[in-house]
């Protein structure tokens, strides 16, 4: 008998839009009105707006077509506790929100600062209007000492790339988020079992019968038991992981939005397997995992991922982001088994088109790209 705890549907990110569907292109200019506040001028060109709206935010963000969950705003908020400052500014049109870049700032000597968008800008597929979003943005910046502004967006197409190149952007060969990513169709309510690999699903039935059991659950202790196999498991396949309070913080932040769940399975009440997850608008999201050891032969990570994404089904979700794969996986390569055991849930791989680096201070940003060459390893940092 499997035993498996659901969580509750998620919480509507703003009481206009609970019926809306959050399909930013067709909500009401008066909707968009009461999201942006007051003081929004629905005529004349584009202009870049601050936000201090959660709800608002959030809806704008994650329903477009290149959403990420970096750019969610208890993303922002758990960085802001953790060395960076952090600012959300809407790119409008008539009041209506047709971009939006949530921009980490970290201080420098001199009253100067270092930008950071991860995984932004977010245009949802509206790319003639970053010369303009890009010009605003880059005046506000320069205005609080800014010297360059990283971005990553969710982007991977040539045509993409060209809109960052003919604004000036610098490719960057420091990394700093994942260049590739597995997505995975959930659409479909059943029909997503059977696109699964036949081994797949035979190791999920396999478990069940096993009598692995998978709870969700959103609570602090669950965080508390992941956190030690994430630890066990940061010191078998050796990478680096943080402290306690920094995922305790993210479960919190997470929670307030109805957006996290921590899933555990057992056996035999011993624990096996753990992840966090994240649903983000129409994305299921595998942020973070750990095994034990000793658990390989009963392979409880195929039924907890398909508990989620039973969970992520109820919630409206049509899409499994799987997290960072390798950009060419070989085997003996690092991450090539997280990659083998992704690839068997019959997804595809996304490659992006990396990490660039716009001018904000032409002189400083020369200055940043030397040093990085000598300060780093090349090794990607998680930001």
């Amino acid at each position: 008998m499997v035993l498996t705890k659901s969580l509750p549907p998620p919480r509507d990110f703003h009481p206009m839009l609970a019926q809306a569907k959050y399909d930013t292109r067709t909500v009401s200019d008066a909707l968009w009105r009461s999201l942006l506040g007051p003081g929004v001028s629905c005529q004349g060109m584009p202009e870049l707006r601050p936000c201090d709206d959660a709800s608002a935010w959030d809806a704008f963000v994650s329903q477009a077509g290149d959403a990420s969950v970096l750019q969610a705003w208890a993303w922002g908020s758990l960085k802001s506790r953790y060395g960076w400052g952090v600012q959300r500014y809407f790119w409008t049109d008539n009041a209506i929100a047709i971009g939006a870049a949530a921009v980490l700032r970290r201080r420098l000597p001199g009253g100067l600062a270092l930008n950071y968008a991860p995984r932004g800008p977010i245009l949802d597929g509206r790319l003639d209007q970053w010369p303009g979003f890009w010009q605003a943005l880059r005046e506000r910046l320069a205005q609080e000492g800014g010297t360059v502004l990283k971005v990553d967006p969710e982007w991977a197409t040539d045509a993409q790339r060209a809109v960052l190149t003919e604004s000036g952007a610098l490719p960057s060969r420091h990394p700093i988020q994942h260049q590739a990513t597995w997505l995975v169709d959930i659409s479909g309510g059943d029909e997503a079992m059977m696109r699964l690999k036949e081994s797949t699903r035979r190791n999920i039935r396999a478990g069940i019968k096993q009598g692995i059991t998978v709870e969700a659950s959103e609570a602090s202790a669950a965080l508390d038991s992941f956190y030690e196999l994430l630890q066990e498991t940061a010191a078998r396949e050796q990478f680096t992981i943080r402290s306690r309070a920094y995922y305790q913080d993210l479960l919190a932040l997470f929670r307030e939005r109805g957006q996290v769940a921590v899933y555990l399975a057992r056996h035999e009440d011993r624990l096996l397997a753990g992840a966090v997850m994240l649903f983000f608008g129409s994305k299921l999201v595998y942020l973070y995992g750990g095994t034990r050891g000793d658990a390989r032969e009963l392979k409880p990570g195929y039924l907890l991922h398909w508990r989620a994404i039973e969970d992520a089904q109820r919630r409206g979700c049509t899409t499994y982001d799987m997290w960072g794969v390798p950009l060419d996986p070989q085997p003996g390569q690092r991450g090539y088994g997280y990659y083998v055991f992704k690839s068997r849930f019959n997804g595809r791989m996304v490659r992006f088109i990396g990490l660039y680096d716009l001018p904000i201070n032409r002189a400083a940003t020369l200055t940043i790209r030397l040093a990085e060459r000598f300060a780093r390893a090349g090794q990607p940092e998680f930001v």
